[in-house]
């Protein structure tokens, strides 16, 4: 039986209609693959034409956007301001490791209402997670010295509180603004340490994009963990091999070299595909903050060239972060956030 089969399949399909048949079937496989490239690619296409219709101001609200937040006293404030303007992520401060050590930290806790925020933390980031918000939690270790890791042991206890926090609510990561200027053999050890225990957060100075390992290579009394390091070039690089996310502080008044950061950032972190790296602006004007390091008076000067700024380097580099949420809601609306006065939100003011 089986061979009056075979014989009447061959006798009915000869080899050749089997071959013509195979590449009509190529053939459309081909034809559907290129159709649907074509298609992204024309959808692609279309959206930037789309963009191109945009004024500044809503191309700044489309680009993907995140906020660093200090302090969270409006935080009614911070949840229409990230809907309004598109901030799909924030970086929110837990304060200092070392001044709430003994009266919270130690004791398995976070800061309370009216320390750095007016809601408790599960509470404040559930809101944040049912917008579909990323949160980071922000700390560091000391107050005045970056370079001081004699109680580094206590990160590692902040880190085990947010794993435990993180069974309640999501956080993508404990982002620790450490900028240290030496010592970098405890800052690389922190970070392994705490990453063994949450996902750690690095925050970048600039300058450390081209400082090399081999020149702080004195820095290091344990020469088997410095020669972990080998295959790393620079600092960042170090960092990107041991966190999955790092953040630049890409700092400055001239918009050509806050986008050279950008851009070597870029270079070095396709060297570590498994470490997600953003960048972040400084828009304050405030007391404080160098004027050097800032894209406050650039956007006093022209306010759709910093938009369109925004929007371009957030297309280029992945995302961007805006530092930090008061100064920016006063910059836009003339008006420190506070309880007493409602959101006010829309386009952004002329502050005199």
């Amino acid at each position: 039986m089986e061979k009056v089969t075979t014989f009447l399949i061959n006798k009915r399909f000869p080899n050749y209609i089997f071959l013509i048949l195979t590449t009509i079937i190529l053939i459309l496989i081909i034809v559907i693959i290129a159709v649907a490239s074509s298609g992204s690619e024309s959808s692609s296409n279309t959206e930037e034409e789309d963009d191109q219709t945009l004024t500044a101001w809503e191309k700044y609200k489309k680009a993907e956007k995140y906020l660093y937040i200090w302090e969270y006293y409006t935080p009614d404030y911070i949840i229409k301001m990230c809907q309004e303007h598109h901030f799909t992520r924030v970086y929110l401060s837990i304060g200092c490791i070392a001044k709430f050590w003994d009266k919270y930290y130690k004791q398995g806790k976070f800061p309370v209402n009216g320390e750095i925020g007016s809601l408790d933390y599960e509470t404040f980031i559930k809101k944040l997670n049912d917008i579909n918000v990323e949160v980071e939690l922000v700390t560091f270790l000391e107050n005045g010295d970056p370079n001081d890791f004699s109680s580094v042991e206590r990160a590692d206890t902040v880190a085990k509180l947010v794993k435990k926090l993180s069974e309640k609510v999501k956080i993508k990561a404990l982002h620790f603004d450490q900028e240290s200027s030496e010592n970098f053999e405890s800052l690389l050890k922190m970070y392994v340490s705490v990453n063994k225990i949450f996902p750690v957060s690095a925050i970048l100075r600039p300058y450390w994009l081209r400082l090399k390992m081999e020149d702080i290579k004195d820095q290091f009394s344990d020469k088997t963990f410095f020669d972990s390091f080998s295959d790393c070039e620079t600092l960042v690089d170090a960092l990107m091999k041991i966190t999955p996310y790092t953040d630049l502080m890409a700092y400055n008044q001239k918009y050509e070299t806050v986008e050279g950061y950008m851009e070597k950032l870029k270079t070095i972190a396709s060297r570590h595909p498994n470490n997600e790296a953003k960048n972040i602006i400084e828009i304050s004007g405030k007391s404080g903050v160098p004027e050097d390091d800032t894209l406050h008076q650039r956007y006093l000067e022209d306010k759709d060239k910093f938009f369109n700024f925004v929007y371009d380097m957030s297309k280029k580099y992945n995302g961007i972060t805006i530092h930090y949420y008061e100064v920016w809601y006063e910059t836009l609306y003339c008006i420190w956030p506070t309880i007493n006065k409602p959101y006010d939100g829309g386009e952004p003011k002329n502050c005199n």
